[in-house]
């Protein structure tokens, strides 16, 4: 009876520790529009949709630990996520930052990548 308590209590913490792991979901991401300030003015890009993809990962937080965007060898601190202004920034990069991440009704995740005096929004399919 003391093993089977034991082989019970062994299990459901197994379990238990599986489950706390942070979920980690992968995306592949095309441009959608891009622009920059350039020394004449603001130049607009065009995107032909045929753009290499550029597949990032988010891992959600762990307990009251911050989620993480990462992009290449980026890793991008999930900020204010759930206040409708989410952003995220990498302390080893601070010239460039996430802003304005969100889901559109269709599931397709949207964030804008700015980096020193540019910006590109990102359209983002999930990598099933």
């Amino acid at each position: 009876m003391i093993v089977l308590k034991y082989i019970l209590i062994s299990f459901s913490i197994i379990l238990f520790s599986l489950n706390s792991y942070a979920k980690e979901t992968k995306y592949s991401c095309k441009p959608k529009s891009a622009a920059a300030v350039r020394s004449n003015g603001i130049q607009v890009f065009k995107i032909s949709g045929n753009e290499i993809p550029v597949e990032i990962t988010i891992k959600d937080g762990d307990g009251t630990k911050s989620g993480y965007f990462l992009v290449n060898k980026s890793k991008y601190e999930i900020l204010d996520l759930g206040t409708g202004k989410a952003y995220a920034f990498d302390r080893n990069e601070p010239w460039t930052h996430i802003q304005d991440i969100f889901f559109l009704n269709n599931n397709v995740l949207s964030f804008i990548l700015s980096a020193n005096a540019s910006i590109t929004r990102y359209l983002c399919d999930e990598i099933t």
